[in-house]
C-alpha cells in the first residue's frame, strides 16, 4: 500500500490529509509541532482526509496538546473518518484532546 504524505498548514483551522503511521508522522511532527507549540496555538485540525492514525500520530497529538496546554494553547480534533474514530475512542483520546463532529463545534470548543 502506498503512503500518501501529510500536509497541513496553520492559521485557525487547518487539515492533515493521508496517513498518521510512522513515515507520515515522522514527515510533519517537527513542523507541527514548530508551527503550534511556540505560539501558544488555539489550534482546530480537521481530520477528515486522515484514512489511519498509528500509536506515534497518537502520541504526536498528545504530546502537542500537552505543551500547549502548559502555555494556555488549546489543540482540537475535528470529524475524523470512522476508521480514526475508533482508533480515538479505544485510546480514549477525547478525555485528552477534544474531539468534535464537526467545524463549528470544533471552533466553539476551542474558545471555550
Amino acid at each position: 500500500m502506498t503512503n500518501r504524505s501529510i500536509g497541513f498548514c496553520v492559521r485557525n483551522r487547518s487539515s492533515l490529509v493521508g496517513r498518521l503511521d510512522t513515515p507520515g508522522v515522522a514527515g510533519i511532527e517537527l513542523r507541527f509541532t514548530a508551527t503550534l507549540v511556540p505560539r501558544a496555538a488555539r489550534a482546530v485540525i480537521d481530520m477528515s482526509e486522515v484514512e489511519f492514525i498509528g500509536s506515534m500520530g497518537i502520541r504526536m497529538f498528545i504530546s502537542v496538546a500537552r505543551a500547549l496546554s502548559k502555555k494556555q494553547g488549546r489543540l482540537v480534533l475535528y470529524k475524523p473518518q470512522p476508521m480514526v474514530e475508533e482508533v480515538f475512542n479505544t485510546v480514549a483520546l477525547g478525555k485528552i484532546i477534544s474531539v468534535q463532529p464537526d467545524a463549528a463545534s470544533a471552533l466553539a470548543s476551542v474558545r471555550a
